[in-house]
């Protein structure tokens, strides 16, 4: 058998490390201008979340659209929301929701 005898590669030489380049003007007046660290966000308004689930829905007419209706009046009148809590408005989603129910099956005879 002939064994494998291929000449050996002589190793490459290695390349001198690059030096860093000297810092600029431009480059300095780049980090200078880096964003300032934002401030902290304010705490999640709960209310948010389920007052987004009557956006763009439609409610019947009768007393829901009422209730949303005076909600939404509040809510709409100044910084503080009116005082619309959270409890008002799961209350109001709840019954929406139980007005879309499809009553239970009957079982077959």
């Amino acid at each position: 058998m002939a064994k494998n005898t291929a000449p050996a590669q002589e190793p490459k030489p290695k390349k001198p490390k690059k030096e860093a380049a000297p810092v600029t003007e431009a480059v300095a007046a780049k980090v200078e201008q880096a964003p300032k660290p934002v401030a902290p966000r304010a705490p999640v308004d709960h209310r948010l979340k389920i007052l987004k689930k009557f956006h763009g829905k439609f409610l019947p007419k009768g007393v829901l659209r009422v209730r949303q209706a005076a909600i939404m009046a509040r809510w709409n009148s100044g910084e503080d929301h009116g005082g619309v809590t959270v409890e008002e408005l799961k209350a109001l989603l709840d019954d929406w929701r139980g007005t879309r129910e499809k009553p239970p099956r009957l079982p077959k005879a």
